[in-house]
């Protein structure tokens, strides 16, 4: 329901680290071969390559030394790719996973038991990963009463979980909580076994998404277990059910129907039966029906509200939450409760919530009612732990304090984010994607130098290919080019470029004379790849690692253009980046 508001600088910064973190060569790509190709095919494309690149087939030292450095990258990909157990490694787990390959690959095992192999090593590595940051998490709620000047700890709560990924799609959950009062306390440790129904997985579960069903139950009395579930159904419809089973009491469900009405907006009916719990402790719910809507007015404000009807009291709540921006927002609410007897306390609260850093968000609200007084709650929140520290100010409903406990505190952290730490973060953000583009213009010039050298190494049999075809009416690469390229093309074929296009001409001239061109000319890498009248570019890998391309473009949608004769007619192909390319084609024949 929260829509981000994100900044541009913000997401232009994702954007590059994204880019950089996908920086590593594709060695299907490398050797221009698909996913699924055979041994035999990766053996045939690397003699393919060997004959152009190898250092003993060129006598020139400067020659040699270009093709020492293309042909180690090739030699590389068919050693990963030409043995069973690294390559399902790298299927796996990219590049990091070959060096593991070897403490398995002595092992007699089908192609088959190897990727299952490394596919669970994956799962393990992530499910590590994901347990190292989210699935430990904490909570702590000390209240502290002030009462003539002096502070004192009233009662303290502390909860603490851990999660664990049994299978793709079952998790077991045991928590461990404590209450303290007065000098008395309780405490218990519930275990819940949560299972994914479907597609979902136990962390989508863990977090409210997708349909799964658990069971929990408690170490120590009072002895009741829970079964809750989650169901997500046609139109943007969901269901959850809560059912608490107690000895010698009759079980108590909780069931919310709901459904998006809107593409902002949600309604929801839920309906109680009983107190959740064996025994009257804080928080309990009691029977009742309630009737909720949430929803969103632009990219800035959230809403909610709630009208809950039960015999011994009925509530009504409006909560409101106003963004600044995507790290500061202001929150406020007001709560009205009736009894049989008429109205019996009227409440509300206002607050803030601003990120502190990107793992950590600070909160700040005042809650003040007719019956409950002045509460100030401080919370702090970082990946999975959280501590909260409720301040009860006053017993007594006073404005006085309110002002000071709320407003003070609100302005002064609002213009400390406007006029200090915003600026501030606006200038790291920019100053980290400066630094990141100069290292991309770095990595841009060393990838061009290089796709240069291969393209020197690949001419002098491109040409001759190019010159024997055009002689005997076969294929010839006319003009190619691959990157953001600055004409308008179709994603299948280019029927309709040739207006746009002029012959290719225009798109030359264009990236000659562009500031920063976004395009680079691959003609001769892609002749040279040429073999028997047919060319053949494997898809699901980026081209930029073919050898003689390299990437013109960080972060931009790229495209290669292929401009090309068979049998004296001209031809023209685009394809996506990522995309397969098959010529020659009649499809692409341009007309007249």
């Amino acid at each position: 329901m929260n829509q981000q508001l994100t900044d541009p600088d913000e997401d232009a910064l994702h954007d590059l680290l994204r880019n950089a973190e996908d920086s590593g060569a594709d060695y299907y790509a490398v050797l221009n071969v698909p996913r699924t190709a055979s041994a035999a095919a990766i053996n045939d494309a690397y003699k393919r390559l060997s004959r152009v690149f190898h250092p003993d087939r060129h006598t020139a030292a400067e020659q040699r030394q270009w093709a020492q450095r293309h042909f180690h990258g090739i030699q590389r990909a068919h050693e990963v790719l030409s043995d069973d157990a690294t390559r399902a490694a790298y299927d796996a787990l990219g590049e990091a996973g070959v060096p593991i390959a070897r403490a398995v690959g002595h092992k007699v095992q089908s192609a088959r038991d190897l990727h299952a192999h490394f596919e669970r090593e994956a799962r393990r590595r992530r499910t590590e990963d994901i347990e190292q940051w989210v699935q430990s998490k904490s909570e702590a709620a000390p209240v502290v009463r002030f009462t003539r000047g002096r502070a004192a700890v009233e009662s303290l709560a502390v909860s603490h979980s851990f999660t664990s990924t049994l299978s793709e799609s079952t998790a077991l959950v045991v928590a461990a909580n404590m209450f303290a009062r007065q000098g008395r306390g309780s405490g218990n440790v519930v275990a819940t076994l949560r299972r994914a129904l479907g597609t979902a997985s136990p962390s989508a579960a863990a977090a409210g998404g997708g349909s799964w069903v658990s069971v929990s139950a408690p170490a120590l009395p009072p002895y009741a277990a829970t079964v809750d579930a989650v169901h997500q159904l046609p139109h943007g419809a969901f269901a959850t059910t809560r059912v608490a089973l107690r000895p010698r009491s009759a079980p108590a469900a909780t069931v919310t129907l709901g459904r998006a009405l809107t593409p902002t907006t949600v309604g929801a009916l839920t309906v109680r039966t009983g107190s959740q719990y064996a025994a009257p402790l804080p928080g309990r719910e009691p029977s009742g029906v309630a009737l909720s809507l949430q929803g969103s007015r632009g990219a800035r404000t959230d809403y909610a509200v709630e009208v809950a009807a039960a015999r011994a009291q009925s509530h009504a709540s409006v909560r409101c939450t106003r963004r600044v921006d995507a790290h500061f927002a202001l929150t406020a609410g007001v709560t009205a409760v009736t009894t049989p007897r008429g109205l019996a306390d009227v409440s509300a609260s206002v607050g803030l919530r601003a990120d502190a850093s990107a793992w950590t968000r600070v909160g700040w609200r005042v809650d003040f009612g007719l019956a409950a007084g002045v509460t100030a709650t401080l919370s702090v929140r970082r990946l999975g732990h959280r501590l909260r520290l409720p301040l009860l100010l006053t017993p007594a409903l006073d404005m006085a304090v309110v002002l000071a406990a709320a407003a003070a505190p609100i302005v002064a952290a609002l213009a400390l984010h406007l006029a200090v730490l915003a600026p501030r973060r606006r200038r790291l953000v920019r100053q980290q994607i400066a630094d990141l583009r100069d290292e991309q213009r770095a990595q841009l010039h060393r990838q061009r130098r290089h796709a240069e050298e291969a393209a020197r190494l690949m001419a002098p049999h491109a040409e001759r290919a190019r010159a024997q075809a055009r002689a005997a009416g076969g294929l010839v690469i006319e003009r190619a080019l691959y990157g953001d390229l600055p004409f308008a093309l179709p994603a299948e074929n280019c029927n309709a470029a040739a207006a746009a296009v002029d012959g290719a001409a225009q798109s030359a001239a264009a990236l000659l004379y562009a500031d920063e061109p976004r395009a680079c000319d691959v003609t001769l890498p892609l002749a040279a790849l040429v073999a028997g009248d047919q060319l053949v570019v494997a898809g699901g890998a980026s081209k930029r690692f073919l050898p003689g391309f390299y990437d013109p473009a960080f972060g931009a949608p790229k495209a290669l253009f292929v401009r090309y004769l068979f049998r004296g007619a001209v031809h023209e192909a685009v394809v996506r980046d990522d995309e397969a390319l098959a010529i020659p084609m009649q499809a692409h024949a341009l007309e007249g």
